[in-house]
């Protein structure tokens, strides 16, 4: 599941008493000494949004990705037919501005594009075949990243396209890979998505294209928890390159050349090629982190030479029949822990999806620290029953007793985390992090909460103990040992950070024939259930309270959907 925003932007004071990595000629912090801008964040002054009606301007990327030198076209369509700028910017941290401008076209002469057909009645594919607007020859100069074209159109509209620029030869300590599969899964642009709440006439597709804009603002997922991830990487200083999920599946062998690979925010839909490249990477002494939740939660392929996504969720109602061959069972799309995948999640991460915390996804529970003597919390101040307030969630994992869990090295597989809460259906849950160190020597964590990324960068989140943690778990994967700050004092530096609190409103926008309808349902029920020997013993919490006072420096406003079902 996931939550989508349209944010116009904030600047805050984010809390660190954390070493910045300024490792020689580290691209990254390089980078980030450039000059940056807040000017990536829309509708800029004098703009708008634009709709999924009217469609005033919208484009998609030829690719989600594109390596250094190579080039990547921009398919944009314009209502009513006008002029149009694309302006190209870095996600980062450039000294609080979060973004950099790397590149604005002249103006461009605009066309309103085709419609875009159903091209599979029978999967509900919707997929454009529009013509190329511009096409952008990606410098030698640009850093691996994750990149945003903002499109502006002569009568005063904007949206985003993302991409990811990667840089396939550039050894580097940490990958970071995008989980596009999951943006366009919940993409209902055109009508359909791979959900019926959210699909033209509650019908929901079974194979989805990148042929298509994404809804709404256009950013796909990417400020609900990733933005965050970003900033707080790169104000650090790791050296970090950036890739995609499709990327795993066409270069597996890019994960084995890293020393950790980072799974952020909501990474739910991933194909066998992908489990795969993760499995062989983590038995060739690659680290593993899990940022988020509800990782390798649905099975899915790759159709179109990565241009279409299948997931049937054969597990769900309407329970289609995928017609995969019947000599490749194990490729069915349907849920990774049943019939005939057999191959839960928990056997790589540790913990898998449980359930969520509450209707929208700032509906979060505190992280309650356990086993605190683990060298994961070193330096963080925290002890056993450590409260950390609003940091579980949206959607939870934690460890079922019922399914195997991973080979690890005796006495390093721990359970970091086990904060009780009343999920969704009303009934009592509990979240779990963990971390194991492989036969290999690789170590995976896993945070077990969507909601990690903002212990790091957003505002009224920001946790001095959460940031020691990731960074002695990331110094872990890189150096083998943990960078530990004696004292977790909060020193205020600046820091893009997120939306505040809003009140959640719905706001469905897909084709004009679709009636809006707000679904909350359950995941699908399975076989693997928790037991009472799941539930660990909790001391009383403590409430952990930043010093430094945080004092935002630009307001922010915000549109937020409700969170939808698996």
């Amino acid at each position: 599941m996931r939550h989508l925003a349209v944010i116009c932007g904030v600047l805050a004071v984010a809390l660190t008493a954390l070493p910045v990595h300024s490792q020689t000629g580290n691209p990254i912090v390089v980078e980030n000494q450039q000059p940056g801008t807040g000017e990536w964040q829309i509708p800029t002054n004098g703009y708008q949004l634009a709709d999924d009606y009217t469609n005033q301007i919208k484009g998609y990327a030829s690719a989600v990705s594109v390596n250094t030198t190579e080039s990547l076209s921009f398919l944009v369509t314009v209502t009513p037919v006008q002029t149009f700028t694309i302006a190209y910017y870095r996600m980062g941290w450039y000294g609080g501005l979060g973004g950099r401008l790397m590149l604005r076209t002249p103006v461009l002469t605009g066309v309103t594009q085709p419609g875009c057909p159903t091209v599979d009645a029978a999967t509900m594919l919707i997929a454009c075949n529009w013509t190329s607007s511009y096409t952008l020859a990606v410098p030698a100069s640009w850093t691996s990243g994750i990149y945003l074209a903002v499109l502006s159109s002569a009568q005063g509209y904007q949206n985003y396209v993302p991409f990811v620029v990667r840089d396939d030869a550039r050894p580097a300590s940490l990958l970071y890979q995008q989980p596009v599969n999951t943006y366009q899964a919940y993409n209902n642009w055109g009508g359909t998505s791979l959900y019926t709440y959210s699909s033209n006439n509650g019908v929901r597709a079974y194979k989805v294209s990148f042929d298509r804009p994404y809804a709404l603002d256009g950013s796909g997922d990417y400020f609900a928890w990733e933005m965050y991830t970003v900033q707080w990487l790169e104000q650090r200083g790791y050296d970090v390159t950036y890739s995609t999920d499709v990327d795993a599946e066409v270069n597996p062998g890019r994960l084995r050349s890293v020393k950790g690979v980072l799974v952020p925010g909501h990474s739910e839909y991933w194909t066998t090629g992908m489990y795969d490249a993760f499995s062989t990477a983590r038995d060739a002494g690659v680290s593993l982190g899990f940022l988020g939740s509800d990782a390798i939660y649905w099975q899915a392929r790759y159709e179109a030479t990565g241009r279409v996504l299948v997931c049937y969720k054969t597990y769900e109602a309407p329970n289609p029949v995928d017609p995969i061959p019947a000599s490749s069972p194990g490729l069915t799309t349907t849920l990774w822990q049943v019939d005939p995948v057999n191959r839960p999640e928990q056997g790589l991460i540790d913990i898998q999806s449980a359930s969520q915390t509450g209707g929208t996804w700032d509906e979060t529970v505190p992280y309650v620290v356990t086993n605190s003597a683990n060298w994961v919390y070193a330096g963080s101040g925290f002890t056993d029953g450590s409260s950390v307030p609003g940091l579980v969630g949206y959607e939870t994992d934690h460890r079922f007793t019922s399914l195997p869990v991973p080979a690890s090295q005796p006495g390093t597989a721990v359970l970091l985390a086990n904060s009780p809460y009343t999920n969704i259906s009303g009934n009592d849950d509990y979240h779990n992090a963990s971390i194991y160190q492989a036969p290999s020597g690789a170590w995976v964590f896993a945070t077990g909460t969507q909601s990690w990324a903002w212990g790091l960068a957003r505002t009224g989140y920001i946790s001095a103990g959460i940031q020691q943690a990731t960074a002695n778990v990331l110094d872990r994967f890189v150096n083998g040992t943990s960078s530990v700050t004696p004292t977790p004092s909060v020193t205020p530096t600046p820091s893009v950070t997120s939306i505040p609190s809003v009140t959640p409103t719905l706001s469905v926008t897909l084709t004009p024939s679709v009636t809006p309808t707000l679904l909350m349902t359950a995941r699908p029920s399975v076989t693997a259930t928790s037991t009472a020997s799941d539930t660990l013993t909790l001391t009383p919490t403590v409430t952990l309270t930043p010093t430094a006072t945080v004092t935002p420096t630009v307001t922010a406003t915000s549109s937020l959907l409700p969170e939808r079902a698996h």
